[in-house]
């Protein structure tokens, strides 16, 4: 595929985005909004991914504390994917959380290669496990695994 095709931009979600939103996410199986895995998404701690105005990807946070955030979503629809637009959406929003000053950052993931991902790019160490409370992500996989990240450290190896 040629480079110029490749091009994508992120930016934060708008409220009008939702729909485009919902249909990336269930391409992961993350589209059960509410559900006790995801209650709620606030549109306004998320960014997507557009490629010539088309919504591709999506991810997003919540702060928790003064200190501690936890991701919510990331998905990417599937013939976008090795584009490199998952690491640009996961640094839009751990570069966010920065701003804000959060220090910790926990995600859980539930596929091992997503995992292992987090761990390479981003350096995130796992802390535990819980189980699914509801048919979301792998439908295969009944745990997630809880990762988590400093994100001082992180900024400073990445500045």
């Amino acid at each position: 595929m040629p480079a110029e095709d490749k091009l994508f931009t992120i930016r934060s979600a708008h409220d009008i985005d939702y729909p485009a939103v919902i249909d990336v996410l269930r391409t992961a199986n993350m589209h059960y909004i509410p559900s006790p895995e995801m209650p709620e998404l606030d549109l306004h701690c998320c960014c997507v991914a557009e490629v010539k105005s088309r919504i591709v990807g999506m991810s997003g946070y919540k702060i928790l504390s003064a200190g501690e955030a936890k991701t919510t979503l990331m998905a990417v629809l599937p013939e976008f994917r090795g584009w490199g637009i998952g690491l640009a959406l996961q640094r839009w929003r751990m570069n966010e959380l920065c701003r804000y000053g959060i220090q910790s950052l926990i995600t859980n993931a539930d596929r091992t290669e997503t995992i292992d991902w987090y761990q390479r790019h981003f350096g995130y160490r796992v802390i535990g496990s819980l189980p699914k409370e509801h048919e979301f992500g792998h439908p295969d996989i009944p745990r997630w695994t809880t990762l988590q990240v400093d994100l001082n450290q992180w900024k400073e190896n990445n500045e």
